[in-house]
């Protein structure tokens, strides 16, 4: 027969360190493109505000930016090409 020792010693349990960031699938990070949000590095997710994302937490794009960021960023791109592009016809004269 087994011998059940009553005699228990009590063995620490190491605790893990809380994460260095939040994790993917929280309020604060809704996906994985939602990191450089902050930044202003990231791009927006096409489908979430439209028909909902279907990859969530480890989709590649913003969940954060709001519903017309994407549009906004497209407009503000499209300007500044303009501007270049009349910068360089005021420099450089057309070929005749």
């Amino acid at each position: 027969a087994a011998v059940l020792s009553t005699d228990f010693k009590p063995v620490a349990v190491p605790i893990a360190p809380p994460p260095l960031s939040p994790a993917p699938g929280s309020a604060e990070l809704p996906s994985i493109g939602s990191a450089a949000h902050e930044r202003g590095r990231c791009k927006p997710c096409v489908f979430f505000h439209t028909k909902g994302c279907e990859i969530g937490p480890t989709c590649r794009f913003c969940h954060l930016c709001g519903v017309d960021e994407r549009k906004r960023r497209r407009k503000e791109t499209t300007e500044q090409r303009q501007v270049a592009r009349e910068a360089r016809k005021a420099v450089v004269p057309a070929h005749r």
